[in-house]
């Protein structure tokens, strides 16, 4: 798809504050990608693993004609990209949705069917104001399905895997959706106009792997290589509880109005809210004081008015009005948390949007934590743990440190209504 007016004007306001980089065209870049989604996440025995399964994935499915490096994403986000030249970028949300590495295998299967295909170059060399141009359409990503899906089987993996995994992610969409009371999400990330229905990729995948023979799971030796893989925040990262937005190094807190999905960039925060909103929140360095500093910000903006200054939960302040384009409104806030550290938020809504009052308050709701509250903020995991034969759904929720604890234990470990993980069998529990 082309390039929103929104995405543009976010390009413009956010170069100087936190570092994002598009292209009119909106041809995502590998930096680009490497802010969306955190940086690079530095686990070097779990990256080489997974470098391991794509080239034997490569190796099936190009003859070993095509060399692939792995780089990891420092994202919760569940999500995976391949470019032309052969990367692969995986988040570590997608890593700790697998169960097995045959599952992980579809998925860099898949991406390399794009390569072998030749989608990923066509998408780099489409002309600027293509259709489609952002992603791969329907029919490549049914084809990359099919490329995929015969590489895993000369691979050995099994191909059940791809079907459990395609399940998965289907619920962890609605899921993700549900979690911000917006379920519409769901249907936008599964069924989009580029691409096929889940439903129907499921029905596809499963009918061809009916007719290719079985092979190996790799279950075990994937949980033992995700074990006390990171849930959410890594230790020192700005964390997320439910929508609470959380610095327990800085001792501050603000809360996401509802609807609004939470990611964490590279150097930023990101809200996407209702009616194309946007919420922009990051720091640095830096003793001018707000209301300067909010000058300064603003000029990228054609300027910043109705200037107000005060006290925001226990800090000094500035904030005001900008409009960075017709149909645009933009509130920038600066915040002094420290004498030499500068908070910053951004607020972008379309004029007149009935959900600009709402986001805004995300500003006002800024408050310091005490020294008790931010230690109760503590780093989350993943935990493989074998089922006992006197254990309960019920009982291992209990151990969950999350939000929703019933909801992801259900769709971490496959286990619908009533069913129970047989004795024995390893489960993901998310541990502090």
């Amino acid at each position: 798809m082309r390039l929103a007016r929104r995405t543009l004007l976010l390009t413009a306001i956010a170069v100087p504050l936190a570092g994002i980089r598009a292209t009119a065209d909106d041809r995502v870049d590998e930096d680009e990608a490497l802010d969306a989604f955190g940086g690079i996440f530095r686990a070097p025995v779990l990256r080489d693993r997974v470098a391991a399964i794509g080239q034997r994935i490569v190796d099936a499915e190009a003859g070993g004609a095509l060399r692939v490096s792995v780089e990891l994403l420092d994202s919760e986000r569940v999500n995976a990209a391949a470019g032309a030249d052969g990367r692969i970028l995986v988040t570590r949300g997608l890593l700790a949705l697998a169960r097995s590495e045959a599952e992980l295998a579809f998925v860099l299967a898949h991406e390399v069917g794009h390569v072998v295909a030749g989608h990923a170059r066509q998408r780099a060399e489409r002309p600027a104001g293509t259709t489609g141009e952002a992603g791969f359409d329907r029919a490549q990503e049914l084809e990359a399905d099919r490329i995929g899906l015969s590489g895993l089987a000369r691979a050995g993996y099994d191909l059940a895997a791809a079907v459990a995994f395609l399940a998965r992610l289907d619920a962890w969409h609605r899921l993700d959706a549900a979690l911000v009371g917006r379920p519409e999400l769901a249907l936008a990330a599964t069924n989009g106009a580029d691409h096929p229905e889940m439903a129907e990729r499921i029905a596809a995948v499963r009918i061809q792997a009916a007719a290719l023979p079985r092979g190996e799971t790799g279950e075990a030796a994937w949980l033992d290589a995700i074990d006390g893989l990171p849930w959410g925040e890594r230790p020192g990262q700005i964390a997320f509880r439910g929508r609470s937005v959380i610095d327990p190094v800085a001792q501050f807190r603000w809360e996401a109005p509802p609807g609004v999905v939470l990611s964490r960039r590279r150097k930023s925060v990101l809200g996407s809210g209702p009616d194309g909103s946007v919420i922009v929140f990051d720091h640095g360095a830096g003793a001018l004081p707000a209301r300067p500093a909010l000058d300064q910000w603003g000029e990228a903006m054609g300027g910043v008015r109705e200037i107000e200054a005060g006290i925001l939960g226990g800090f000094r302040a500035a904030w005001g009005l900008a409009r960075p384009s017709d149909g645009w409104e933009a509130v920038l806030a600066v915040i002094e948390t420290a004498p030499d550290r500068r908070e910053r938020f951004l607020v972008l809504t379309r004029s007149g949007s009935p959900v600009a009052a709402a986001m805004r308050r995300a500003i006002g709701s800024v408050r310091r934590i005490d020294a008790a509250e931010a230690a109760a903020v503590r780093p989350r995991r993943l935990a493989m743990v074998p089922m006992q034969r006197r254990d309960t759904v019920a009982g291992l929720v209990g151990r969950m440190r999350v939000e929703a604890a019933e909801a992801w234990f259900r769709l971490l470990n496959d286990v619908p209504g009533d069913a129970l993980p047989a004795s024995g069998a390893r489960v993901k529990l998310i541990v502090e």
